[in-house]
């Protein structure tokens, strides 16, 4: 067995819990392996923790269940570790004690370990702690869900998108690729609140978004900024690709067929700015990207409305005038 062993997950439904075990010992980790196995629990392991902490980078687990003498880096050091870290402060872990560290219990849970078993592991206690660690990850799962998510149309609130923004420029940056934002706002919507009322205005928001969505194959992720603002994230866009994804969302929008409770016609359209990171110094940060589309939002109302304008193209435009 490697120092670095995966096993390969077993398809089950989308909320299996995943489990990672962290075990010096051959042996050790062959019968732990074994028990979550088959307590139906999706399994990875590695043999030391600076080996959990470079495989959670990119497969992130729900439960980590680590002895503390496990490599140059403790399961102590890891669990402080993965507290600091925005990405894996949520990972539930479980401490398993030797035999004469009853001493280090204390400082187990102070390093921010929910639990602890005591060796020799005894397989019914384990399947117990584990039963009880998903109840709480799947709680903390649903909060997370709910503070993550706009109320009215179900997509991804702007705290989750900024979360998303942060993510994709930062691998972008590390792929040397590029990240395009796509910012959309609905054209006089508080003239279809007022026509027709708050109740329509508030199906325009969610067949928007469904009209949205149906142009979003792959990665991208959709987020509501605000109102009736929006934002498409587009991880390693090329500026061809998100030029043909803002035309295709501004011609949906302008295609959906909506009525008000009279049977009339509710027509609806958006003003479309896109900016796209140019992998240099403070011009792919979110922030940047995000003035940056707002800047082309803006000239897109101005300019008529209904309609995509680019952001280097406001910026072309810009020194063109100034020259």
């Amino acid at each position: 067995m490697s120092e670095f062993d995966v096993m390969v997950d077993t398809p089950g439904p989308e909320d299996q819990i995943s489990v990672m075990i962290c075990e010096s010992s051959q042996v050790q980790l062959r019968i732990l392996r074994q028990a979550v196995e088959e307590a139906g629990y999706r399994v990875q392991t590695a043999r030391s923790a600076e080996t959990v902490m470079e495989m959670l980078q990119v497969m992130p687990v729900d439960i980590l269940l680590t002895g503390i003498e496990v490599g140059t880096m403790t399961g102590l050091e890891a669990c402080w570790a993965l507290k600091a870290n925005p990405r894996t402060e949520s990972v539930h872990t479980i401490i398993i004690t030797a035999s004469g560290q009853e001493s280090r219990l204390e400082e187990s849970l102070d390093a921010g370990a929910y639990d602890f078993i005591r060796k020799p592991v005894n397989m019914t206690e384990l399947r117990a702690r584990l039963r009880a660690a998903t109840r709480l990850v799947r709680m903390q799962k649903q909060f997370r869900r709910l503070a993550e998510t706009d109320a009215l149309t179900g997509i991804a609130n702007r705290r989750a998108l900024m979360q998303c923004l942060e993510t994709t420029t930062v691998q972008a940056r590390s792929r040397g690729t590029q990240v395009a934002v796509v910012m959309l706002d609905l054209d006089h919507f508080k003239r279809v609140n007022d026509t027709h009322g708050h109740a329509v205005g508030d199906r325009v928001l969610v067949e928007t978004v469904r009209a949205v969505q149906t142009c979003l194959p792959g990665r991208e992720r959709l987020g509501r900024l605000g109102g009736e603002e929006f934002i498409v994230v587009l991880p390693d866009a090329t500026p061809e690709f998100a030029a043909i994804m803002a035309e295709r969302i501004r011609q949906k929008v302008e295609a959906q067929q909506i009525v008000n409770n009279m049977g009339e016609a509710v027509p609806v359209t958006a003003s479309i700015g896109v900016a796209i990171s140019t992998n240099e110094d403070g011009h792919d940060t979110p922030d940047a990207l995000l003035l940056a589309a707002d800047n082309a939002l803006y000239h897109a109302k101005e300019s008529g409305r209904n309609r995509v304008v680019f952001a280097d193209a406001v910026m072309r435009g810009a020194r063109r005038a100034a020259g």
